[in-house]
């Protein structure tokens, strides 16, 4: 049978999941791993949510680092001049073709309510950036641009947000607060302070013409007929029916609405009213924005206090919530180096990416790390699992280069199999340099 899950379903999903990262009691880690080929063209494959998958995950570990910051995140939509835009609707979900809101240059986030349309009822592009600032509009309420679109303020975005949440795909989205905190003035609140507060819950904020009619010779009046006040609608006539409504007032406190057509001379017009929530726009984006994501991000500089590999490569990222050091006690550090190691009698002559093979154990691995005399290296289905032995003497693959083993940790930073996985992605290969400060993020749609 047809059914869906609804919307409130995913974001309070999202909401949970925020709460739970956002949860001193636990511990949320993005880990980077898997230096070697995923097959001999490196083409990056699609991971499958299974146990496998998970084992192999681990196995790929390099290095992991805490979640620095956690948001909901939308996706990214950059006001653009000649663009056409949608308004707001009740009646589609998150994945519209049309995009109904945008960020501006400003990084202000503003839904669009109504759309410039043309006499026989088709949009017009948008031609004047919104920006309250510039155009000179008070930023709680609506306004409509000289090109006929007409916008709503949602929140700016904090410098703080736009380093850690913004990418090329998301940007951060955020409910306001209601009441002033303890010692808080109105003039310290944020721009979403006032906005939420200033919400209008049940407002008919547009109305589709769902069908034109015919043979109208001029506009009919409209009637909103609902359980709300407020609203009224003039409608515009072309080639004998009705292509366009315009909303004269919104008015407040409707949860159903329909339209009374009367006159005009033609038949057939029927109109569908677009109802905004009971709290009203500006109350809560997240609902306005019909999200369900959350955004986790860290950003790993360099070596990481030596706890991050350089000058090699990682193709797999991972979420892991609360994994466990090497004596099953809690992991609390704030990065740390994941793979096995090998200690060699002498200084190791081996090169990053490469693999190596134990002599008298047989055993294959990929070495992710060489320093000093220590070689970090992980074993994955590709290579085997079988184990190096003490006094193994170790050769590069394809270059004449050993060393002998004098000790062995299997063990390093946490347990890797400890933990929940619950992120895995794969990606084309990614290289870290000494002087790479990255900026990984990660988004989960619930």
């Amino acid at each position: 049978m047809p059914a869906i899950v609804r919307q409130t379903m995913g974001r309070g999903l999202a909401k949970a999941l925020l709460a739970d990262i956002q949860n001193s009691a636990n511990e949320y880690y993005i880990g980077i791993g898997k230096s070697d080929l995923y097959n001999l063209e490196d083409t990056t494959i699609t991971p499958i949510d299974s146990s496998h998958e998970e084992r192999e995950f681990r196995n790929n570990l390099q290095s992991i680092k805490k979640v620095e910051g956690s948001s909901f995140v939308a996706k990214r939509v950059n006001w653009s001049s000649g663009t056409i835009y949608a308004g707001w609707d009740d009646y589609v979900d998150e994945d519209s073709p049309t995009a109904w809101y945008v960020m501006n240059d400003a990084k202000e986030v503003y839904i669009c309510l109504d759309v410039a349309k043309n006499l026989d009822g088709s949009p017009k592009p948008s031609l004047i950036e919104p920006n309250y600032n510039t155009l000179g509009v008070p930023y709680v309420d609506s306004f409509t641009t000289s090109d006929g679109y007409t916008w709503k303020l949602l929140y700016d975005i904090s410098v703080d947000k736009i380093f850690k949440f913004v990418s090329s795909n998301h940007f951060p989205v955020e409910e306001g607060q209601l009441t002033l905190g303890a010692g808080e003035t109105e003039a310290e609140m944020e721009l979403q302070y006032f906005i939420k507060n200033a919400a209008i819950g049940g407002e008919i904020i547009n109305a589709a013409v769902v069908t034109g009619g015919s043979a109208y010779t001029v506009a009919p009046t409209l009637t909103v007929i609902g359980d709300g006040s407020g609203a009224t609608a003039v409608a515009h006539v072309s080639g004998g029916a009705v292509t366009r409504i315009e909303m004269t007032a919104y008015g407040a406190g409707y949860t159903n609405a329909s339209f009374q057509i009367v006159g005009g001379g033609g038949t057939g017009c029927t109109i569908r009213a677009i109802i905004t929530s009971t709290d009203g726009i500006g109350f809560d984006p997240i609902v306005d924005l019909k999200t369900n994501a959350v955004m986790m991000h860290i950003r790993p500089d360099g070596k990481e206090s030596n706890t991050f590999v350089v000058e090699n490569t990682f193709r797999q990222m991972g979420v892991i919530k609360n994994p466990l050091a090497p004596d099953t006690s809690a992991f609390v550090a704030v990065s740390g180096k994941v793979m096995s190691t090998l200690t060699l009698i002498t200084s190791s002559p081996f090169e990053s990416g490469k693999t190596i093979t134990g002599s008298v154990s047989g055993a294959i691995a990929h070495v992710n790390e060489s320093v000093d005399a220590v070689v970090h290296f992980h074993q994955n289905e590709s290579t085997g699992f079988k184990p190096f032995v003490v006094g193994d003497i170790i050769s590069q693959d394809g270059v004449v280069l050993t060393g002998e083993v004098a000790s062995i940790s299997l063990v390093n930073g946490i347990n890797r199999l400890s933990g929940e996985v619950l992120y895995i992605e794969n990606r084309h290969r990614i290289r870290r340099d000494i002087e790479q400060l990255e900026d990984i993020k990660i988004v989960i749609t619930v």
